[in-house]
């Protein structure tokens, strides 16, 4: 378990990671998707604190992204990707839900676009908007969309029965009832972690 220093020191690394990512002009959906498939967060989700985490930001950085960067010019720079960054790991650690989870519904650009809205209000707005965003549309709909693609289409190219996705796309509570195995198709045809699924 993580202690409150640890907790400070990898929520600072954590939002000037966002601010190297959009110094180095990375693709919004691309650096969520390279944060998501680390080492570096599964370590943060599973609260297993170790060495890694201690690692300088530029090797941290590297191991995310594959971007090598010379030098770190993040610190002390408290813009909107601070705030993006800062904001993410505060609803990671209020609402209990992976970043996975909390990336789909609430993506990089959308966070940054409420920044000139929210980043003067207390925190607890920003929970509140999650919130209601995370009712708007379920998992199994933003996936689709994202992917392009229709309930039809996954359903031939996982063997899922139609009828069992149309019923997933109600709520992400009948989704997560879903059968392991149908799960595990979901994960493999949207190449997404399991973590999406998990309460």
């Amino acid at each position: 378990m993580m202690n409150d220093f640890e907790i400070r020191s990898i929520r600072e690394i954590f939002s000037r990671l966002f601010v190297i990512g959009i110094q180095n002009k990375i693709n919004f959906k691309s650096f969520l998707r390279m944060l998501e498939k680390s080492k570096y967060l599964n370590l943060i989700e599973k609260n297993g604190y170790d060495d890694y985490l201690n690692k300088p930001i530029e090797i941290l950085f590297y191991d995310i992204t594959g971007y090598q960067i010379d030098k770190d010019t993040s610190y002390g720079i408290y813009n909107d990707a601070y705030w993006c960054g800062q904001n993410y790991f505060d609803l990671f650690l209020t609402l209990k839900k992976s970043f996975s989870y909390i990336f789909l519904k609430l993506p990089l650009d959308t966070m940054m676009n409420i920044y000139p809205i929210y980043h003067e209000m207390d925190f607890s707005s920003l929970v509140v908007y999650f919130k209601e965003i995370e009712q708007k549309e379920t998992i199994i709909r933003i996936l689709c969309n994202n992917n392009h693609c229709s309930l039809n289409d996954v359903s031939k190219a996982t063997n899922i029965n139609l009828g069992s996705l149309i019923k997933y796309n109600m709520s992400d509570e009948l989704l997560r009832k879903a059968s392991f195995q149908n799960i595990n198709k979901l994960i493999d045809y949207f190449d997404v972690s399991n973590s999406l699924f998990v309460e």
